[in-house]
């Protein structure tokens, strides 16, 4: 029996095992994980195809060997959960090697299995030329298709961020896109600030966006692939990627664990399920909200690492509750850097606030200093009680200047007078007097 299992090798689980190895040396721990390849940047994915990074082994953190030389823990390839038996304290497990099954017993249990693409029900995926894109396999095949293939068309299906960021990288490579989105608008979870950047960049770059087009079917014809969509119409490429989002990959357990309708494992703020000995993390569980006061399903790397640290430290004997995230995350579309923290205006009415919203544009440093681009920045907050809900950045450089300390505000619950007037860095190559998001927040201000 192992002391504690892990399911997953990826950002949640191995955070987990550094932790329980640093705090209890002496311990057993076992970490198993479904695929060949452990602790990657998906994220990095996009920018291998457009050659940004030089190959899809820049993105592996540790190899299986390297983890457990390192860090003194050992990772299990190719081993699939199949089911979770709590009340004996069990986990089936498929060998893939050779396709038998066996029992692994543990005295405490983390399920850091992430998340699986969607997979649209009329698409043949093994058709030549369809790729989902979220793993370092799906990568490879990718790279060696438009090596041979030389596509020079693409049709990508779905207009989130991922969507996006491959947009840009085929473009780069000289390859036509289009995108279709059942939603009206590209980046549509994003704030509409940032939509109208999006949707204008892509009329820029000569991309044809379907807005509120549904593809129905897909099929290879005469040599090419064929979108048919709702309206009867049919468009071809010559490579098609699906990618309409991820779901928790937790059909193995989902029934035995409360859940949210997506799937997402309920785990408090100490990584802990409904059962005090089985825990969750990463892209596989949901989250606390600051704003809202409850678990919500927000995918992201830097979650799921923090997420994984404290389930670790709390699996080990310590106690610790994660502070909870604020919705914070950033993209580049091409020569823009687009971000967000907190809740946009449509996003907090939903959410029964009486918001109000602020904007300001100012060059992203000196006007006078050469370079100097502009940035957008809109602020939201409760109009009553002038609490920050919420930012969102368009800028030329780096949004992040902008959204990371935007964040802090919204994580620390500050008023939007707070921001008018907290003490931002000035210096003619890096940033105006008055920067986008203290002239937009000042707007608030009677002062």
């Amino acid at each position: 029996m192992a002391d504690f299992l892990i399911i997953g090798a990826d950002a949640a689980g191995l955070s987990a095992a550094v932790q329980l190895k640093r705090r209890l040396p002496g311990t057993e721990i076992k970490v198993i994980n479904k695929g060949r390849i452990i602790s990657y940047g998906a994220c990095g994915i996009p920018y291998v195809i457009s050659g940004d990074i030089s190959g899809s082994q820049k993105l592996v953190h540790f190899t299986p060997e390297s983890f457990e030389k390192e860090r003194g823990v050992p990772v299990h390839i190719l081993q699939e959960a199949v089911d979770v038996f709590p009340q004996e304290h069990t986990v089936e497990i498929r060998d893939l090697n050779t396709g038998e099954t066996y029992r692994e017993a543990y005295g405490k249990l983390l399920i850091g299995t992430g998340a699986r693409p969607v997979r649209l029900p009329f698409i043949d995926y093994a058709l030549e030329g369809v790729f989902n894109l979220h793993t370092i396999e799906d990568l490879d095949r990718v790279l060696l298709f438009l090596e041979e293939e030389k596509p020079g068309e693409a049709a990508i299906i779905g207009a989130g961020n991922v969507g996006l960021e491959l947009a840009e990288a085929l473009s780069h490579k000289g390859i036509r896109v289009r995108i279709f989105d059942i939603a009206p608008e590209p980046a549509f979870q994003w704030p509409p600030l940032i939509r109208r950047a999006v949707a204008g960049k892509i009329k820029e770059k000569g991309i044809d966006f379907l807005g509120g087009t549904a593809i129905r079917s897909l099929e290879r014809r005469n040599g090419r692939l064929s979108l048919g969509t709702d309206d009867a119409a049919a468009y071809e490429a010559d490579v098609v990627f699906s990618v309409v989002g991820t779901v928790p990959a937790t059909e193995f357990c989902r029934d035995k664990l409360n859940a949210k309708k997506n799937g997402a494992l309920f785990a408090d703020r100490r990584g802990q399920t409904c059962d005090p000995d089985i825990y969750a993390a990463g892209d596989c569980a949901s989250v606390y909200h600051r704003l809202l006061d409850r678990n919500v399903y927000f995918p992201l790397g830097s979650t799921a690492n923090k997420m994984g640290r404290i389930a670790g430290i709390n699996m080990a004997g310590g106690d610790i509750l994660f502070p909870g995230i604020v919705g914070t995350q950033i993209l580049k579309f091409f020569e823009l850097s687009l971000a967000k923290t907190g809740l946009s205006q449509e996003e907090a009415e939903k959410e029964g606030f009486r918001a109000r919203r602020f904007s300001a544009a100012r060059p992203d440093k000196a006007a006078y200093f050469p370079g100097a681009a502009p940035a957008k920045v809109e602020v939201v907050c409760e109009e009553d009680s002038g609490v920050l809900l919420g930012a969102a950045a368009v800028s030329e450089t780096n949004a992040a200047q902008f959204i990371d300390a935007a964040a802090v505000a919204v994580f620390a619950g500050m008023g939007i007078e707070d921001l008018a007037w907290f003490d931002s860095a000035y210096a003619p190559p890096f940033a105006p007097v008055w920067n986008a998001l203290v002239s937009a927040a000042l707007k608030s201000s009677k002062a």
